[in-house]
């Protein structure tokens, strides 16, 4: 059965129609941690409403449409999931459906924390369709997360799911769907002609757009080093300087920075050479042996399986160290030692035990952006079945060292164009490290990725293998890089 457009593409067309064209004629697919955490929440929320007709699976919209009607006509249908239902060339497919008497209930299934805008326009679209097609709808819903909601094991998550009557907004803004439906519908046919939509604040509203650098390309040339590369600050000074025909950072007077790295930062740039702190070396070089190189990887669950735990923790599952002995040993990418696991029992206490085991008492600790790995192990440590291996966090931490605050002291190179992650100084010092290589994940979201990969019952024993040891290569990635950082920052002779 034909349509044009569906409740996605009309709330992607109300973001941005040249969004919605470039989904129709050239899309680009990206997955998300995000999507999987929706999936999951989707899939609880078809136990959490009980038994019913499941349609999710039936992506062909002529049979899935039967389906429906028979289900709808069905005095003895209680609960739809994934209806669909057809009215103006638009395809719907409500989460779930609800019979209450002669009428219905509809729950729309977000996996956030709280109701946002987007959820009511989305429910609108839905009701408007529902509604035409001959359904009375009595209430309509949004079915959320609870963020309060702790897991306590035996598969019990009653209080997972929180339930907002959303009905008043919704007849309200009803009025407005044919009129997003009419001025939307010549882009659902591929091979219209393509909107001119100007870049603006639309392309990150409500959600990030993935055909940003697309419209990006399409921009004149301005700078060949733009002012917006500067950390925190540059996208102001940009507007402020745009004004006066100035885009280049290496054109900007250099009283208008005030923050001495950013002044070091254009200086990289104007003269096209690396900036190293004559001190640097020195400052390394003290260190004592042996010295440590660690890296952690969370998730968020959304659906939480490890014990003790909260939909939106950031909860740590894997670790990576590396361990540097002494200035002539060469570490290599499987030097590495490491802790994979998904949602084991006392998961987090056999992190903790085995990082402490691999790090033992002395010599620093190298991470890249400290704070993120101390407010893990800060967590760890308060919970109740670690509470004997805090004293040991505690010295942990002590010895952690932030290669971030190292680099952003004491290097800089045009290479890095403004950003101190490790992905970018990776580009700018002698390393073998490649995130683009196929063993590798492009970055944590990506890791939080495999974890629902490797944790999902439906994956064969090979697929989970491949996850893991993409991860495992991921993170092991992260401190061969800072390694090769400390190891490259140490050997400097600057004269």
């Amino acid at each position: 059965m034909a349509y044009l457009l569906t409740k996605t593409k009309v709330m992607t067309g109300l973001q941005c129609p040249k969004k919605l064209w470039f989904d129709v004629n050239d899309p680009i697919r990206k997955d998300s941690h995000l999507f999987h955490i929706g999936n999951r929440f989707g899939d609880f929320a078809r136990t959490h409403y009980g038994p019913g007709l499941n349609l999710a699976g039936d992506l062909n919209a002529t049979s899935a449409i039967n389906k429906t009607n028979e289900a709808l006509a069905n005095p003895l249908t209680s609960v739809i999931y994934e209806a669909a239902l057809l009215h103006s060339d638009t395809l719907v497919r409500p989460d779930v459906l609800i019979k209450k008497g002669s009428s219905w209930e509809m729950v729309e299934i977000k996996a956030s924390t709280s109701v946002k805008d987007e959820h009511v326009r989305d429910a609108t679209i839905q009701t408007y369709i529902l509604e035409s097609c001959g359904l009375k709808i009595d209430s309509i819903k949004i079915g959320h997360i609870n963020n309060e909601f702790t897991y306590k094991g035996k598969s019990n998550y009653s209080g997972l799911l929180v339930e907002v009557d959303i009905t008043e907004a919704i007849n309200h803004n009803l009025p407005n769907v044919q009129t997003w439906i009419d001025q939307l519908k010549h882009l659902g046919i591929k091979g219209a002609e393509e909107p001119q939509i100007s870049i603006g604040e639309h392309c990150s509203s409500p959600y990030i757009c993935n055909y940003i650098d697309r419209c990006e390309s399409l921009l004149p040339k301005l700078a060949e080093v733009p002012i917006s590369i500067i950390p925190n600050a540059g996208k102001k000074l940009a507007r402020e300087w745009a004004s006066k025909e100035i885009y280049d950072l290496r054109d900007l007077p250099t009283e208008a920075l005030k923050n001495p790295i950013h002044q070091i930062i254009q200086k990289s740039h104007i003269e096209n050479m690396a900036w190293i702190d004559p001190s640097i070396s020195k400052r390394i070089q003290a260190y004592e042996w042996p010295r440590f190189f660690m890296d952690f990887e969370t998730v968020q669950q959304g659906v939480p399986l490890v014990l003790d735990t909260k939909p939106y923790q950031a909860v740590p599952f894997q670790w990576s160290v590396h361990r540097w002995d002494s200035p002539v040993q060469k570490l290599r990418i499987e030097d590495g030692v490491g802790f994979l696991e998904f949602y084991m029992s006392d998961m987090e206490r056999e992190f903790l035990k085995s990082l402490i085991n691999v790090v033992g008492n002395t010599g620093p600790i190298f991470v890249h952006n400290a704070s993120f790995e101390k407010t893990i192990l800060n967590s760890l440590a308060s919970r109740e079945d670690c509470a004997d291996l805090k004293p040991q966090v505690e010295l942990m931490i002590k010895r952690i060292v932030d290669t971030l605050d190292i680099v952003r002291q004491g290097f800089y190179a045009p290479e890095m164009k403004g950003s101190y992650s490790l992905k970018s100084i990776v580009k700018a010092i002698p390393t073998k490290v490649d995130y683009s290589n196929d063993d590798s994940l492009s970055g944590g979201s990506e890791a939080q990725i495999a974890w629902f990969k490797c944790t999902n019952p439906f994956a064969t024993a090979d697929e989970k293998q491949l996850w893991a040891r993409k991860l495992k290569y991921y993170c092991g990635q992260d401190t061969i890089a800072m390694y090769d950082l400390i190891h490259f920052l140490s050997s400097q002779e600057v004269k």
